[in-house]
């Protein structure tokens, strides 16, 4: 039930059906899942460790805010992680794997009438295949949690803007395939660090658009 509850609520987060410093109701979440209070309070609980929502003690919630600094704090702490971890990654790397990198790769292109929810898994799994080799439990942990911040602000605009905005996208990632290629760790580390630096401004100047 916990699980029910925190996948539906983190769907509306990212989808923007709750949109940032909307209330999220323990009463109501209850009734309309057909739960207790007690899964509800914990799936909540969950969530404010993961950043998408505020605890209040009123027995309600509310979705957390959104600012260009929240996004630059997210993507300095990704270039850290994931910097580490796919340059320990780039060294394990066999050729089944860059094969199944590269086929990731290619489905980041947007094409008309793709929608947020399908271009984010996408993403998703070509960031979780750099970083498989390499990445422990507790990795995927910081992963997850540092994902699904990001996630909002790619859903906010991807909507609206996929493709005046984001026409670059693919493009945006070609440096970590490269990478990825040379089975090298310094440039790994390096492209890590640059696409993030990249995807600041990318990402942070759509999303300043549509706050407008």
């Amino acid at each position: 039930m916990v699980e029910l509850v925190i996948a539906e609520v983190r769907r509306s987060i990212l989808d923007g059906s709750l949109p940032p410093g909307a209330p999220v109701s323990i009463a109501e979440l209850s009734a309309r899942l057909k739960v207790s209070h007690i899964p509800v309070r914990e799936a909540l609980r969950r969530l404010e460790g993961e950043g998408l929502v505020d605890l209040r003690p009123s027995r309600s919630a509310v979705v957390t805010s959104m600012s260009a600094d929240d996004l630059s704090n997210v993507f300095r702490l990704r270039a850290v992680v994931e910097g580490d971890v796919m340059a320990r990654a780039a060294k394990l790397y066999t050729d089944a794997d860059l094969k199944r990198i590269k086929e990731a790769f290619d489905t980041l292109r947007i094409e008309p009438g793709d929608d947020a929810e399908s271009v984010s898994e996408r993403h998703v799994r070509f960031h979780r295949l750099l970083l498989a080799p390499a990445a422990t439990d507790w990795d995927w942990r910081l992963f997850e949690i540092l994902w699904q911040a990001g996630q909002r602000y790619l859903f906010l605009i991807l909507g609206e803007s996929a493709q005046r905005s984001l026409n670059d996208f693919q493009s945006e990632h070609k440096g970590l395939l490269d990478a990825a290629k040379a089975r090298s760790p310094q440039k790994a580390r390096k492209a890590t660090r640059d696409h993030l630096a990249s995807g600041v401004q990318l990402v942070g100047s759509a999303f300043e658009q549509h706050s407008r």
